[in-house]
């Protein structure tokens, strides 16, 4: 396991995403894919574009919408930009966890572990 993902650094990141509604979960991983892995590549590391996201989860405007606003709530993402340029920018667990999320795609890759294991049913 990368060294900011101690076992406390899972439990906080569990509790956090718990309280979330599981749709919710599933769009985070979406977002946090299309953020690292997605197929244009001329954005900021962290941002996903609102079209990429869109054309990846399959979910309708309004309740893409809907669950983005949930996650902003919780302090997981951010919106910037104006619509219909808007990125959406994955927000750090910590201010000295820079890339936290990256660092947890690349846990799941290296344990072949599916990213939704870990933020869906929330088994890291």
């Amino acid at each position: 396991m990368a060294e900011a993902l101690t076992p406390l650094v899972w439990r906080r990141t569990m509790q956090r995403l718990a309280v979330l509604p599981m749709p919710a979960r599933r769009l985070l991983c979406v977002i946090v894919r299309q953020a690292y892995q997605g197929t244009l590549r001329s954005k900021t590391p962290g941002r996903a574009t609102m079209p990429e996201i869109h054309e990846a989860c399959g979910l309708d405007v309004d309740e893409l919408q809907s669950l983005l606003t949930i996650l902003q709530e919780n302090g997981l993402v951010s919106l910037e930009g104006a619509y219909p340029f808007e990125e959406v920018q994955l927000q750090d667990q910590s201010l000295d966890d820079v890339g936290f999320w990256q660092k947890v795609l690349h846990h799941c890759q290296g344990t072949c572990t599916p990213l939704e294991t870990i933020l869906v049913s929330l088994r890291p």
